[in-house]
């Protein structure tokens, strides 16, 4: 509270006026979550609601943009409208609740039907609805130090120049043993 918020976004701010009135009711909401003194007017509330029907993903033009960047830096209006996007984002979770709930029982009704086809399509979808046929892979990362992997960058280089090793025996060594072998059988008159 005692710094002022800055007035210059960066670059990894949010890019759609959605996503930024979000942020600015989002932030209000927590401020107020941790005892921000922020009071809501009923001007407050009613531009509030007038912002959040802009609230849609659409980006608006750059002049709209700006006047509802700027009505939200109103700390009352961006935690009354905090209030309705946390009051709408419930409601879309709540219906989906709903709507699946009704989805899997009209599959358990199918599930009963004397059609074989129909009964188990719709216990394949209750099951895949369950998540009982995906397939779950376990991924372990196991993290070393630099001196662990430069020791197995090594072992790797070792074993590379070792494959590369052709056991060549040089000519005079093959010449030399050719002439002993001569002279053992010229001595050995059996």
């Amino acid at each position: 509270m005692d710094h002022p918020v800055p007035k210059h976004e960066h670059a990894h701010s949010v890019d759609t006026i959605s996503d930024t009135i979000r942020v600015k009711a989002n932030t209000a909401v927590l401020l107020k979550e941790l005892d921000a003194d922020i009071e809501v007017t009923p001007e407050d509330d009613a531009a509030a609601k007038e912002l959040f029907k802009k609230v849609d993903g659409t980006d608006p033009s750059k002049p709209t943009k700006k006047q509802a960047k700027a009505i939200a830096q109103t700390p009352g209006i961006a935690l009354a409208l905090g209030g309705y996007i946390t009051h709408y984002d419930q409601q879309v979770v709540h219906d989906k609740v709903t709507l699946r709930n009704i989805a899997i029982n009209r599959l358990l009704e199918m599930s009963q039907d004397e059609d074989n086809k129909i009964a188990i399509k719709a216990v394949e979808l209750i099951g895949k609805a369950s998540d009982l046929f995906t397939e779950h892979q376990e991924i372990t990362i196991t993290h070393k130090n630099s001196s662990e992997l430069q020791e197995a960058i090594r072992e790797k280089i070792r074993l590379l120049i070792q494959m590369n090793t052709i056991d060549v025996t040089p000519k005079s060594e093959k010449l030399t043993n050719s002439l002993d072998t001569e002279i053992v059988d010229i001595d050995d008159p059996a």
